[in-house]
């Protein structure tokens, strides 16, 4: 692998093969480096999988937190969570929340830390986490999360700055609602956290996880999963303008 200039001074290696084996997947490069006894390369190439993911990935959050910023300048607020809701309640959520009601909660934090490892989450953005337990929930630690925490905190991978700022300035809600925990000041970006919790409390059922957001953004967020529906603390439903169910009622 050979450095391309400008990319060079970011220090990250682009591959640079031949026409013939450029289109080849990486991690069959990497099998094949193993298999022909080229361990180095192989070590290398199973290193490069982060960052080469990482351009589009890192991308597409950016961009969506710039569509909702736009949406809100140009709509208002309340449009914009009307889109952000509407794309998230329909096949998206529904197929997840279905999903997970036929998992245990063992096998719902082994799933969601697959997906937030492929997320890119943790200071050095190559998917570490941190899951703890106790006794009545799981919990993934990510500092940063690998789209909302990274992009309000800036990239130093890439060496860019917070999105809240120019050249960004991307949106953050205007005032306390619902649907932004009753806080002011969420990036638009974040909501999304906000749906997942909300869409299944709406449908007279418990939120499948539940999301420590903090306003501080060199603060870890959290993705709780509680052992069992009735543990959930309450704020978590008051805060989005729900009430608990009672016992007995919309249990996992």
């Amino acid at each position: 692998m050979l450095k391309l200039a400008e990319i060079a001074k970011l220090g990250r290696d682009v591959r640079q093969d031949d026409w013939k084996s450029l289109g080849q997947p990486t991690q069959e490069k990497v099998v094949e480096a193993i298999d022909e006894g080229r361990l180095d390369e192989a070590k290398a190439l199973a290193r490069y999988m982060i960052p080469e993911g990482k351009v589009l990935h890192d991308l597409m959050c950016d961009w969506v937190w710039d569509l909702l910023t736009q949406i809100a300048k140009r709509q208002g607020e309340e449009e914009m969570y009307a889109c952000l809701r509407d794309s998230q309640s329909g096949w998206m959520l529904k197929r997840t929340w279905r999903g997970f009601l036929n998992l245990s909660v063992e096998e719902r934090v082994q799933l969601t830390a697959e997906i937030m490892r492929a997320h890119r989450c943790g200071p050095e953005q190559d998917g570490d986490i941190d899951v703890i337990e106790d006794d009545v929930k799981y919990s993934i630690r990510m500092d940063p999360c690998g789209s909302g925490g990274r992009m309000r905190r800036g990239d130093p991978v890439d060496g860019t700055g917070s999105r809240l700022d120019p050249p960004y300035a991307f949106g953050v809600t205007e005032k306390a609602r619902d649907w932004s925990w009753g806080k002011k000041d969420v990036p638009y970006y974040c909501l999304h956290c906000a749906v997942n919790e909300a869409m299944p409390m709406e449908w007279g059922s418990h939120p499948l996880w539940v999301t420590g957001y903090d306003e501080d953004a060199a603060k870890p967020c959290y993705w709780h999963f509680y052992k069992r529906a009735e543990d959930i603390p309450e704020d978590y439903y008051t805060r989005q303008g729900f009430e608990k169910p009672r016992p007995g009622e919309g249990d996992y």
